[in-house]
């Protein structure tokens, strides 16, 4: 359902109850899918509905810039506690 590439199985349910008549997304459609946005899931047409949101809403685009912060640190400290790691093993 709306183009959602590599969904599993079941997954697309919450998606059904999305609202993108007339070209309009909700915040609530729009922060369910903002992971799958910033992995690049999302067919285009979902992708364009998203970032016109994102562009008028700054509630959303506060999410967004969370999501991106949460997952900036996570894997930046996954990458220097890796590295860490290595250093003290040699």
């Amino acid at each position: 359902m709306f183009g959602v590439p590599n969904a599993p199985s079941g997954s697309n349910r919450g998606l059904s109850r999305m609202h993108l008549g007339a070209g309009h997304m909700s915040c609530k459609d729009t922060i369910h899918l903002i992971c799958w946005y910033l992995e690049g899931r999302l067919s285009n047409s979902v992708e364009v509905e998203i970032k016109r949101h994102l562009q008028s809403c700054p509630d959303c685009h506060m999410v967004l810039e969370a999501a991106i912060s949460t997952l900036d640190r996570y894997f930046t400290s996954e990458g220097i506690s890796a590295a860490d790691a290595s250093t003290q093993a040699a």
